[in-house]
């Protein structure tokens, strides 16, 4: 007779024991996993909306400082500075490129290992076909 068909009561004390705290480690395996998926996706959507306002913030001051170019203003930049910083992002860069505006702007994230974000927009006039 194999020890799988013997009752309970009769196997030996070392087999009755074998497994015992099994149930425990795997709860903690799974506890573990858990909490790691959790993580990477609050990190990925971090990141995800951190992406799409510097997005926004890039669109926003091209446009900004392409309007103010259009309007004769002499600084285009602070007004895509102004417009980006409304949008709880940073300038990183502006450019003048005849009547575009050409801009960079960062975003700062809560990721270690991606501190930002950063993205760039051209606005001005289009020729009409």
């Amino acid at each position: 007779m194999s020890s799988a068909n013997l009752p309970t009561g009769r196997l030996p004390a070392v087999l009755r024991r074998a497994d015992r705290g099994s149930g425990t480690a795997m709860g903690v395996m799974l506890v573990a996993i858990v909490a790691l998926g959790l993580v990477l996706v609050a990190t990925l959507g971090n990141i995800l909306v951190c992406q799409s306002r510097a997005r926004t913030a890039a669109d926003a001051s091209a446009l900004a400082a392409a309007s103010a170019l259009d309007e004769g203003s002499g600084a285009p930049c602070s007004a895509a500075t102004t417009v980006a910083t409304a949008n709880k992002a940073s300038l990183a860069s502006c450019q003048v490129e005849g009547q575009d505006a050409l801009v960079r702007v960062e975003v700062a994230t809560q990721v270690p290992f991606a501190t930002q974000v950063s993205k760039e927009a051209r606005a001005g006039p289009r020729d009409c076909p």
